[in-house]
């Protein structure tokens, strides 16, 4: 069953007032708690809502444009759920995103509302239904498709009656990865935009480097890769215009090649196989394909042309929020040392919050799995689900719970609490197991009863709104 919404005509007038807004809803198949339990191997909370969403954004060059997104619910509307934005890898097609019903990478953001949380997968600009070239591993339009879309959708899910906290979890995978670390970075740098809680960066490239003369060089190349290497090229020649366009940028008979990649008459790989084959039919190298000034840009190390690709390298920052680096040790398309070399370059910086974890001998594909579990585990660590009825809840990050994890019958602490304060506590399923009143110092004794997992905490402040946090039982 699909229902399609397009919103009052209204807002169609509204772009150059407002760069964030849903303007159509296509509600989508719904993917039961079963399904999703079976593919990701574990047992799952959630039967899964999904909508195509198509919202405003700005193009490349500031410009008002449209782009799309999945959005994945989880069906539970008695609890308030934190968003997760969830950023797909490198895809061939225009149609081979997530907003499309049958992408298999659905399954890892599905997978993600089956856990609790409300998770956004943004298409990115040129893909799906955004028209134009696809600006592929450029930062700025990575990073504002995805905040736009946690902007209009917190909108829309408020006009939906659909129950959120101010939570955001950002992770993404190859690509993804490029994008999430992009987001990551932009929130932190915007106070006035949505605050990030966590990031988990999965497997992604973080440093942009500009090609060499020994790329122009071949003769022959490995196609899986050269893909990437167009892909790039082209979507940066659209962002950069510094060969006067994207047609200006190739020279013939390879232009024609392009041209039929970005009218969409064949798709990524195709154009790669027929740009191979076209050099070694003519005996030419890579440099051919090329514009001479580029190619003498590209021999001198252009300053402007440097300064293009070093925009796009999103790993020079220092993290605050907690963040997760994840990569596999035998991936043959994202070499580990990205990976390695940010996480270095955060922590050289000052960041004490960011991690790195080897998650074993898988390919880049094998790897997709085990790297969106560990992410959804990092974040689970973070969340905070409660009742809808627990309305009113503060903003407080100053106040914390210690220790957690803990053991039933042991004294829970909300450090920074300055008065005796009612609290309760509830399982997951919003029963209340325990209430009272904590001590002036903010602390707390848990019955030994209670049962081991997640529990959630509630606290009453002294002006009437409540602290929610989750407290692990061991």
């Amino acid at each position: 069953m699909r229902k399609f919404l397009l919103l009052p005509l209204c807002c169609l007038f509204t772009l150059t007032v407002s760069a964030q807004e849903v303007i159509a809803v296509e509600q989508q198949d719904p993917t039961l708690a079963f399904i999703l339990s079976i593919v990701l191997g574990q047992t799952v909370d959630y039967d899964v809502e999904n909508y195509a969403i198509t919202y405003t954004t700005t193009d490349p060059m500031g410009q008002p444009d449209t782009a799309t997104g999945l959005l994945c619910v989880p069906m539970d509307r008695d609890l308030v759920f934190p968003l997760a934005v969830y950023n797909h890898g490198t895809v061939d097609r225009r149609d081979a995103v997530l907003s499309v019903e049958g992408n298999q990478e659905r399954f890892v953001a599905q997978g993600m509302a089956s856990f609790g949380f409300i998770t956004l997968a943004p298409d990115y600009l040129g893909l799906g239904g955004s028209d134009g070239i696809h600006p592929y591993l450029h930062a700025d339009t990575e990073a504002s498709a995805a905040i736009d879309m946690v902007i209009a959708v917190r909108a829309w899910l408020d006009e939906q009656n659909i129950a959120r906290n101010e939570q955001v979890f950002v992770t993404g995978y190859s690509q993804g990865g490029h994008a999430s670390m992009a987001t990551h970075k932009t929130m932190e740098a915007n106070a006035d935009g949505p605050a990030i809680t966590a990031a988990a960066h999965l497997s992604g490239a973080y440093a942009i480097t500009p090609p060499n003369a020994a790329v122009l060089g071949l003769s022959e190349v490995e196609v899986g890769g050269f893909r990437f290497f167009l892909n790039q090229v082209i979507g940066y020649e659209f962002v950069y215009q510094l060969y006067g366009g994207v047609d200006s940028l190739f020279v013939e008979p390879y232009r024609a090649i392009v041209q039929d990649f970005v009218a969409g008459s064949i798709d990524l790989t195709q154009l790669a196989v027929n740009v191979d084959s076209t050099l070694r039919a003519n005996g030419d190298v890579v440099g051919d394909i090329f514009s001479p000034q580029y190619v003498l840009d590209v021999t001198n190390q252009d300053t402007a042309l440097l300064a293009a690709y070093a925009e796009n390298t999103v790993s020079n920052f220092a993290p605050e929020a907690p963040t997760l680096i994840y990569y596999c040790n035998a991936d043959e398309v994202v070499p580990p040392a990205q990976a390695q070399a940010a996480f270095a370059a955060m922590t050289a910086l000052g960041s004490t919050s960011v991690i790195i974890e080897d998650g074993g001998a898988f390919n880049h594909l094998d790897c997709v799995e085990p790297a969106a579990l560990r992410a959804i585990d990092f974040f689970l660590e973070l969340a905070n689900v409660f009742p809808v009825s627990l309305n009113n809840v503060a903003d407080r990050p100053d106040l914390q719970l210690v220790p957690n994890p803990i053991r039933a019958g042991q004294t829970l602490t909300m450090a920074g609490l300055q008065s005796p304060s009612p609290f309760t506590l509830y399982d997951q399923s919003g029963r209340s197991l325990t209430q009272g009143i904590t001590t002036a110092s903010g602390h707390l004794t848990l019955p030994a009863y209670l049962p081991k997992g997640m529990l959630v905490v509630q606290v009453e402040l002294p002006d009437g709104s409540s602290v929610i946090r989750k407290v692990i039982v061991q």
